[in-house]
């Protein structure tokens, strides 16, 4: 998936700008996909440059890596949801998500998951957003998840 973040250049309405900025971000599933893309921007560029007889320049910096999780740690993560007494239910699809996580699980197989807050997007927008406000109420069983969570992990029984 490929996002154009900011566009900026010039600073009055009728001068063309001596130099114009595109910045977004890439996010794919797949390393060899960032490759393909990677080279697409880059060969995109440097025709855009050769047609308009205009210097371009791309950097491409990776982040991160996608968040990919391990499935049987995954399956491990829903069913302590369960054992919590939380609704769960695997993602349908994949999300984009951008996340240091991920470098985490390059190095340990392992599950990112979601405790969701039950409250609609007018009554507290998603997070990043600027009227974003934490729902307290989760805390409790999201400690409930983990404990069993970590039960499950360890072979425990929680009371």
């Amino acid at each position: 998936m490929l996002s154009v973040t900011q566009i900026a250049g010039g600073l009055t309405h009728n001068v063309i700008p001596a130099e114009v900025r595109l910045v977004g971000t890439v996010r794919t599933f797949d390393p060899q996909a960032q490759d393909i893309v990677e080279a697409a921007i880059r060969a995109m560029a440097q025709g855009i440059g050769i047609a308009t007889d205009t210097r371009v320049e791309v950097t491409y910096t990776r982040y991160y890596p996608a968040t990919i999780n391990d499935p049987q740690a995954a399956a491990i993560a829903l069913a302590a949801a369960a054992d919590a007494g939380l609704a769960h239910a695997e993602a349908p699809e994949p999300a984009f998500t951008s996340e240091d996580f991920s470098f985490m699980l390059q190095a340990c197989p392992g599950a990112y998951a979601w405790l969701g807050q039950a409250r609609t997007e007018e009554e507290n927008p998603a997070l990043h957003h600027p009227r974003y406000d934490f729902n307290d109420a989760i805390i409790g069983p999201g400690i409930a998840w983990i404990t069993a969570l970590a039960a499950r992990v360890v072979g425990a029984t929680v009371a």
